[in-house]
Parts: structure tokens; sequence; C-alpha cells
């Protein structure tokens, strides 16, 4: 996901937005997200990215693993900026991925990705938002050593504001819009369940397939479970996916303003805004700061255990966290670095 338009100020046509108005703002998202646990020691260092490093996936195909991660600038003082980047922790190498056979006039902005294997073949699947056209389209690339190759575009008037995608070898996809207006402030003040989530079968239909959910940020498949973060439900929830349909929809866990989902061993990881009023600071303001949280989560019993907490001093806005090589690995949602533990 990304939180980033959780205050609609964020997005670069919001910029100028009165003072008093973002205060305003955000002293009423606050209210959502009190309360903030203490700290715990988990050592990390920081290593550079493109600015705003907002999801990872681990490439396992690739020999050793690595880390893609998309990339997006998300201040106005920073260079306009969006690539899929490949970086090696073992080797501590860092790369943008060459990407070919697009067509004429494409606007790359990446935001959520899937990676998905379809027998020999390793796709991933970008969400892209061109939001001077309005359009936010799902980018669906084959990956060849440090190169996407293009394959389709896949689009439709559903895709109203999609953040998270989970990606199928048989070529369907489920995508949830965190909103029915892309940066509707009143959506997230209210806390409006207006989101909802979208299943591609991957022969051209699409579909609603759940409704009513709250700022549905994030969303991750294993098998036939689907796993989705409410961000203003403060709720983790499960469904049953079959035959394209979700059922049998469950509370997992309460979770303050959780954000993207990754699936490690039989646990959930994601992270959680606490502090929307830290939150609103930092998106305006680089030099103030906002806590970040990674949690995880058991899928059998719910069980939530903090695997990392900082004040925001060394990371603001953790957005993702994925575990390769027993390191810790932490996106987040502007600044061009990601953490990855000692």
């Amino acid at each position: 996901m990304s939180n980033w338009h959780l205050l609609s100020f964020c997005k670069p046509e919001y910029y100028k937005i009165a003072d008093s108005s973002i205060k305003l703002t955000a002293l009423l998202c606050l209210l959502m997200f009190p309360g903030s646990p203490a700290p715990a020691q988990t050592p990390i260092t920081l290593i550079p990215t493109g600015y705003g490093p907002e999801d990872i996936v681990i490439d396992s195909m690739s020999s050793p693993p690595r880390l893609l991660v998309s990339c997006a600038s998300r201040r106005p003082e920073y260079p306009l900026y969006g690539e899929i980047e490949a970086i090696d922790p073992a080797r501590g190498t860092r790369l943008v991925m060459k990407r070919t056979g697009e067509p004429a006039g494409l606007v790359f902005r990446p935001h959520g990705i899937s990676i998905v294997t379809a027998g020999e073949i390793q796709y991933l699947l970008v969400i892209s938002h061109n939001d001077a056209k309005g359009e936010h389209p799902i980018i669906r690339y084959q990956i060849d050593n440090d190169s996407l190759i293009f394959v389709e575009k896949l689009d439709s008037r559903l895709l109203v504001s999609p953040n998270a995608l989970q990606a199928y070898p048989d070529g369907s996809v489920v995508v949830c819009n965190d909103a029915a207006v892309r940066g509707d402030l009143k959506e997230t003040i209210f806390k409006q369940k207006k989101g909802n989530i979208l299943n591609y079968d991957g022969r051209g239909n699409w579909s609603i397939i759940a409704n009513k959910l709250g700022m549905p940020a994030g969303l991750a498949g294993f098998g036939n479970k689907i796993f989705v973060s409410a961000t203003t439900e403060n709720k983790m929830y499960s469904y049953d996916l079959n035959d394209g349909q979700l059922t049998g929809k469950a509370v997992l866990a309460k979770i303050k303003g959780p954000d993207n989902i990754r699936f490690d061993h039989g646990i959930l990881l994601t992270t959680s805004h606490s502090k929307l009023l830290k939150f609103a600071a930092h998106a305006k303001n680089t030099l103030r700061k906002s806590p970040s949280i990674v949690l995880s989560i058991d899928t059998r019993t719910g069980k939530v255990s903090r695997l990392f907490f900082d004040s925001g001093k060394l990371i603001s806005t953790a957005s993702v966290a994925v575990i390769l090589n027993n390191q810790l690995i932490i996106g987040q949602i502007f600044e061009p670095f990601i953490g990855i533990s000692n």
C-alpha cells in the first residue's frame, strides 16, 4: 500500500493547501490511531535507493535472491522519479531495472507490486498511477535478468485507486482500491468504508468481490487465503478465495493503521502507522519524524508480535517489511533508502 495519500495533501496536486487546513486534518486523523508502543531494539543499517521505496518483493529465482523495490518520489522538492530497482544485499549491489517494449506515452509511477512464477517465467505486476489523466493500470512485465519486458497493460474503469495486489500463475489478479475517489480526504477523516477488492480473471473480465472496507491498503494471498489490511478500521481481515470469489470474511487481528502485507512461512509481516499527526507532519516536512513499526501476525491464531519499532529518528513511515537471509528489510514512503537489520 501506500498510506502516503491518507491525507490528500501528500499528493503533488494538493501541496498548496493552507497550513491551517493541514493541521486541522492531521488532528482529526489522529483520533483514529491513538497511542504508541514502547521501543524495541532492532539495529538496522540504511542503504540508499531511489525516492520513496514504498513496496518490496523478493525475487527468489535470482541467484542469490534479491529485492525488487518500487520507488516513486512523493515530495515536491525531490526530482520526479519512478523506477523498479533491484537490490542484492548479499553482494551490496543496486541497479535500476531496464524496462523494454512499453507502448509510447506510458506513464510509469509505480506503487504496489506483486511477483509470480508461471511455469519457468517470472512476472512482476506493477500498479502505476497517472493522476493527471485519472488512469491507474496494472502493468505486467516479464522479468529477464536485469530487465523488465512489457507484456500487457491491464486497465478497467473499476481501478479507481488501486493500492496493493496479488498476482497468480493463471494470469488472474486480486487488487484493492483504497478509496472510492482517489485522494478523497473525507473518506479518511470520517473513516468511510468505501474501499473495495477487485478480481481480474486473466481473460479480460473484472469484478468487484468485496465492498465496504475502510481504506484497504495492503493485500496478500497464499493458497486460497487472502489477507487485507483495512487501515482506517484498524483491522486485518482474512478471506477465502475460490473461483474468483471471496467468502468467509473474518477479523484476523486488530492493528493500528496497518499497511502493506507480505507472507513469510506462516506469518504475515505488516507495518503500522500509529501516529497520524506525526505522519502528516513528516509528509509535509522530511525533518519532522514519524514512528515506524513492523509487526508479525500468526495466520492461524492471529497473535500479533512486534518485530521493530523506531520513533522516526532512524526511519519514518515504514510501509512494508520482508525477511531475506534472516534479515528484516523495511521500506518507507518518502525518503531514498531502505533499512536492513544487522
